[in-house]
């Protein structure tokens, strides 16, 4: 973790400094290794110069004052140190140490599997056999047991029942707090023949424990190795950033990457909220007005309008404050932070169409992509923002009330340097005000200027090193966030920034340290963490027709392979084909299902009188719906007739059009050029398949479908569809003989 004050020890004679530049003494200091009977770091030592130890990527083990902490076992730890001389100063490079630990002979000792790995591994003889009835104690203000012991009979095997007991005596398992440490998300884990006990200062550290102790229970082997665990977090901020503004994500899908978050000890989840098409000049280039026709989106419910009308809410989806009050609940309850994001002043389309009188006026790159520029000079636009910030951070029970830190965006403006400061520095004044952290996207390296821009209380995401400097920052007073866009960018489904397609790469070489061609000591007191991103580009013109679960595969596999970096050691600790291996038994999450492949097994069924509740939720990729149906009379123009439905979407037998369409619970509507036959008995079939969905009619292929609001390339057409099961024939006009699903 950080050290958050400087060990300030001096150093006395050994070597010369002779006419060396003090960075390269600085990289070139003689580290002692701590023996087992040290209780402090010995500084190194520099003939004329003061060394203090700057930072350790574990305080936990090596402490502000420069104490070792104990682990328990052999644990290596990288140190920084600030050599002073003459008013000068450097920050050396990482040097390793190796911290002896408490258990001796552990090195060799094989870890259970688990995600991110365990820091530290003892051993026991024997093992915990579980038994038919297994008994959960832990105090009552503890809210994740419940939760914990439907996660884990949902693990084991049916002839296993999980049960809370009041009373620690013949519990299996056994949660108890510690006195506090100063970190919160440590915790102890020991495992003998008859009871698991999981320790820990914060309550957060214990229910990380309740992840490690499922992933063990979730492995063929139905026993659990006997021994003892510490673990703890090598970076207090383990972060995934989700572009919700540009794609419609349903609000259940939000939930499951929560889940898939907490499964693996990440903790910080940002929504990018609003945003619009990036390419304005496809629409320019063509003659028409990208203000009008380029697509955007503000995902929150707002009361504000435009003068004309126009809502700043998205028409297509959007959360209601209630609804992201809960979703707030539901990811604090599992150790995950929601960050929501408005940005402005680019990439501020919705708010631009609100407020068209407040699009910048001064000379700026990218002419063509103006209409998305709110006009950072005017001090009204500052005053519009906030308005609409005020709206989820003020009140009763504000939408944002429990989101300690909100992000306010601010990349990517291409007008003057003074606007753009003058601008951010007061937005982040106004959240600062409100009482939360403000986080923005690092911005100042491309736009310097004698405008200060507020340092104190803010968080900021390094992302480009042509808009941002590592160091120029943490010199400035921010706190980083490293998300290098050549890393940890994902533009699914194009032809850059695809870090999902260097998943080795990044599991053995990258560092959440590093920041292009600048690197920061790993435990840099202002360095949080790092968070990849994910960033929904691919639409309007550009759209190939993916959605939410076409994500999964790419947000699943970064978090699993990324968690291990930043919770972890630098040091992968296994293959990465060992850890492809063993993420085969670790990746199936209690009670997370967004591809919704577990909800239906295969059925078929004669209704006879619809509408039917077949109450069996739906069915994703891959399944073989078919129906036998009879339409008697030709659907009426402009009215619907549904023949499947549920939260996931809508099996239409006619579109507004006639055509048999397809509707995802994102907005995203795909219709066959095909109409169903009437007065004819007719044989349905449709194949779903991830990225794509076949309809046949009385066995013949009716082709691809089309988005119907957005026109799709045909190299590029996705029609990924989860099959909506819950009701049947709910607006069909018409006779089903069968339904089947296999």
């Amino acid at each position: 973790m950080r050290l958050s004050t400087l060990l300030t020890l001096a150093a006395f004679a050994l070597s010369p400094l002779a006419a060396q530049d003090l960075q390269q003494i600085a990289d070139s200091l003689q580290i002692r290794q701590p023996g087992a009977s040290d209780k402090k770091i010995r500084l190194p030592r520099v003939k004329g110069a003061e060394v203090k130890l700057f930072s350790a990527d574990y305080e936990q083990i090596v402490n502000s004052k420069g104490r070792i902490i104990k682990p328990l076992a052999d644990t290596p730890v990288r140190l920084s140190f600030e050599v002073c001389k003459g008013g000068r100063t450097a920050i050396s490079r990482d040097y390793e140490i190796m911290v002896p630990g408490r258990q001796r002979d552990t090195a060799n000792a094989q870890a259970p599997y688990v995600f991110p790995a365990l820091l530290n591994w003892s051993p026991d003889k024997g093992e915990l056999i579980w038994q038919e009835r297994i008994l959960v104690y832990g105090a009552r203000e503890l809210s994740f047991i419940p939760e914990f012991i439907r996660e884990l009979n949902a693990v084991l095997p049916e002839q296993h029942e999980v049960v809370r007991t009041d009373s620690p005596r013949n519990a299996t398992i056994i949660f108890g707090k510690t006195k506090g440490s100063g970190d919160d998300e440590s915790y102890n884990l020991n495992i003998g023949k008859k009871q698991v006990e999981i320790t820990a200062s914060g309550t957060i550290g214990l229910y990380w424990g309740t992840r490690t102790l499922l992933q063990m229970a979730s492995q063929p082997r139905q026993a659990l190795p006997c021994g003892s665990a510490w673990d703890a977090p090598r970076y207090a901020l383990r972060g995934f950033m989700l572009d919700v503004g540009r794609l419609p994500i349903p609000m259940d899908y939000l939930k499951d990457v929560v889940r898939l978050m907490s499964w693996y000890k990440m903790n910080d989840l940002q929504l990018h909220l609003n945003d619009n098409y990036i390419f304005h000049e496809h629409y320019v280039d063509a003659g028409e007005d990208p203000l009008k026709k380029s697509y955007s989106a503000f995902r929150m419910a707002s009361d504000i309008k435009g003068a004309d009308g126009t809502p700043l809410t998205a028409q297509d989806l959007f959360y209601t404050k209630q609804e992201f009050r809960e979703l707030v609940r539901f990811a604090k309850e599992r150790g995950v932070n929601i960050v929501p994001e408005f940005d402005a002043p680019g990439h501020a389309l919705s708010l631009t169409r609100v407020r068209p009188d407040l699009i910048y006026q001064g000379p700026m790159k990218h002419e063509k992509r103006r209409c998305e520029m709110l006009d950072a000079a005017n001090p009204e636009t500052l005053n519009f923002v906030a308005q609409v910030w005020d709206e989820y951070l003020q009140g009763k029970n504000p939408a944002f009330g429990d989101c300690p830190v909100v992000h306010v965006g601010s990349d990517e403006f291409f007008g003057a340097a003074e606007d753009y400061r003058k601008f951010a520095d007061g937005l982040l004044k106004h959240v600062l005000s409100r009482k939360h952290t403000p986080r923005i996207w690092g911005s100042l390296k491309a736009k310097p200027g004698k405008t200060p821009v507020q340092v104190e209380g803010v968080q900021m995401n390094l992302w480009s090193k042509d808009w941002a400097s590592a160091w120029d920052s943490v010199n400035a007073g921010y706190k980083v966030i490293t998300t290098y866009d050549r890393d940890l960018y994902v533009v699914p489904f194009a032809r850059y920034y695809r870090a999902d397609t260097k998943l080795q790469k990044l599991y053995e070489n990258w560092q959440p340290n590093q920041f292009g061609n600048e690197t920061l000591p790993a435990g840099h007191p202002q360095l949080l963490g790092a968070t990849f991103a994910v960033w929904n580009d691919e639409i309007d013109r550009l759209h190939k027709g993916y959605g939410a679960s076409d994500l999964w595969h790419t947000i699943s596999s970064m978090v699993a392979v990324l968690s291990q970096k930043m919770w972890g050691q630098a040091a992968a600790p296994m293959s990465y084909e060992a850890f492809q291996a063993a993420s085969e038994h670790l990746g199936r999450i209690p009670y997370c299902d967004p591809l919704h492949k577990f909800e239906v097994t295969p059925f078929r069924m004669e209704p006879g009188l619809t509408p039917v509740q077949l109450g069996k939720g739906s069915k994703g990729p891959d399944y073989h719906l078919t129906m036998e149906v009879l339409m008697p009379e030709p659907p009426v123009q402009g009215e619907e007739q549904v023949l499947l439905d549920s939260r996931q979407g809508q099996l239409l037998a006619a579109g507004k059009d006639g055509r048999i369409t397809l509707r995802r619970s994102d907005s995203i509507e795909f219709a066959y050029n095909a109409k169903l036959p009437v007065g004819k008995r007719t044989k349905l079939e449709l194949i779903g398949r991830m990225g794509k969905t076949e309809l046949l009619i009385d066995g013949v292929n009716a082709g691809e479908p089309e988005n119907v609001r957005f026109p799709l390339r045909k190299d590029d057409r996705m029609s990924t569809f989860v099959l909506p099961l819950e009701f049947l024939g709910s607006s069909f006009n018409g006779k089903i003989f069968s339904i089947e699903v296999k």
